[in-house]
């Protein structure tokens, strides 16, 4: 390796494990008196609400938090500000990104539960890795009148990435007294963010709009959880269908998702010079991942897709692994916290080195398996993936699905023309709701199949297997004899090659 090469790596790697190391002592704001009590507060809606069948729940970023009392608003001692709460309430009225609102409720700090396995979920963890350290579980909020909040809500950029701007603002708060241009910088920057993102949003909602008022539901929740990532639309027991079916990924905007959106992109673009086609692709990408929201699994995807327009911008190779460990050592350094706290960073992570490493050896094995319509590279990479992440999933969530090798056979060769008929039907709603119909009808067709075999194969007897909990050390030594064994084989492979 080369000396430029090794410092490289080096300086990154030496970067995340000192950002994650330092991130095991981050403590919660304090809040003083309003701990355990029934507080009144304003703030701003800081990530789009993710909408359920029992309310709705978003964070906000909080202006100014008091304990609730009968007298004046002005005489009530604030207890903290810039700081974000996880909030849930009723679901009407609907509330969006930015909007500027009042609350009230008891505010406690979260605690971590177990499922009926046994297993616990570090919830603390999960909110603390976006910084949010206290909840409303039963909220009255209303809508209060705009204010141009937008230059303090650098949020909902990308998940990992949002709910930052209360931590810049703590962080100035110290700093009052000293005037800086990069503050005003800073503000100006957040800002043009934040108005991308409201119209970003915007867009989003009518799209989905769109869909319902063509397709219908559950036709147009799974139509909006494939294109958009909307899944909180889908309901509880149907999204539990596609957990035991094992197509989960596909309504989570997974990798596998933003593949086809990457891709269709390119295919649209080739028209133009190589230059702009790659520029504009990029900026596309972008803009999408900022408009589903921008979980850890879109983030790590469209982190790798810009290193892969890059290297063709420069006319270098592209080697996909190392813009694997890029792409998560750069998250880490931004927010370490996703590396304990984050099931979507650690599934999306494993399931993408499951394509690397084992993809390609197990599709040559697959002989006699036909390629016609991709089954063979289905089959393969469905193999790949769960042979990584069904032990973490084990561990973690204790079901696995039985069924899912046949379930991703008969559905995802289907999902490209799928998302590109909803993606037609929810964009020409824009313009003409009856034209959009047209492709209507065909997504409602094949909405149809992929509802019924997700519903067909979860009928069937044992369609997923529950173990007890087990010790984390039983899936860290699986990884370990995998990789030992891939190490071997490469090995062994370099030795023939000399030969």
């Amino acid at each position: 390796m080369r000396k430029g090469v090794f410092i490289f790596w080096s300086i990154f790697i030496a970067g995340a494990i000192t950002r994650v190391l330092f991130s095991l002592y981050q403590d919660a704001p304090d809040i003083g008196n309003c701990l355990k009590q029934t507080v009144n507060g304003t703030g701003i809606v800081a990530a789009e609400p993710e909408r359920k069948e029992s309310g709705q729940v978003f964070v906000i970023l909080v202006n100014n938090l008091s304990i609730a009392s009968t007298s004046k608003l002005s005489d009530q001692k604030s207890c903290a500000k810039d700081i974000l709460i996880r909030v849930k309430t009723k679901l009407y009225p609907r509330f969006v990104y930015d909007d500027n609102i009042s609350f009230t409720g008891k505010i406690s700090k979260p605690f971590n539960f177990s499922n009926a396995g046994g297993r616990s979920f570090d919830y603390k963890g999960y909110l603390a890795k976006d910084e949010v350290f206290y909840e409303i579980k039963s909220a009255v909020v209303e809508k209060l009148e705009n204010t141009d909040n937008r230059s303090v809500a650098l949020v909902g950029v990308m998940d990992s990435f949002d709910l930052s701007e209360a931590k810049r603002r703590r962080n100035s708060s110290r700093q009052e007294s000293v005037a800086s241009p990069f503050a005003r910088f800073g503000e100006i920057i957040g800002s043009i963010t934040g108005k991308i993102s409201s119209i970003l949003f915007s867009i989003k909602r009518h799209f989905v709009a769109n869909l319902e008022q063509t397709l219908g539901e559950p036709h147009s929740a799974l139509a909006a959880g494939l294109v958009v990532g909307e899944k909180s639309t889908l309901g509880k027991d149907l999204l539990n269908d596609f957990r035991i079916v094992g197509l989960i990924h596909i309504v989570v905007l997974s990798g596998f998702n933003i593949t086809i959106v990457g891709d269709a992109m390119r295919r649209t673009l080739s028209f133009l010079p190589r230059v702009w086609g790659i520029g504009i692709g990029g900026i596309g990408i972008a803009l999408f991942g900022v408009m589903v929201g921008g979980g850890a699994t879109v983030v790590r995807s469209c982190f790798m897709a810009g290193i892969a327009l890059s290297a063709d911008l420069i006319r270098r190779d592209y080697n996909v692994t190392r813009a694997l460990i890029f792409a998560g050592l750069i998250m880490l350094i931004q927010n370490p916290l996703i590396l304990l706290h984050d099931p979507s960073f650690q599934l999306s992570f494993l399931a993408t080195l499951g394509l690397i490493l084992l993809a390609s050896p197990i599709e040559k094995k697959l002989t006699l398996i036909p390629e016609k319509f991709g089954i063979r590279g289905i089959v393969a990479s469905t193999i790949a993936t769960q042979i990584f992440v069904s032990p973490f999933i084990l561990y973690a969530m204790g079901q696995i699905s039985i069924i899912g090798m046949v379930a991703n056979i008969l559905v995802l060769p289907l999902i490209p023309a799928t998302m590109l008929f909803v993606f037609l039907t929810g964009s020409i709603g824009f313009i003409s709701h009856p034209f959009s119909q047209l492709f209507g009808w065909i997504s409602h067709l094949l909405l149809t199949y992929e509802l019924k075999m997700v519903e067909w194969f979860a009928q069937i007897p044992f369609a997923s297997a529950n173990l007890p909990a087990f010790s984390g050390w039983w899936a860290i030594g699986f990884y370990g004899v995998i990789m030992g064994v891939l190490i071997i084989k490469n090995f062994q492979q370099k030795i023939k090659e000399k030969q």
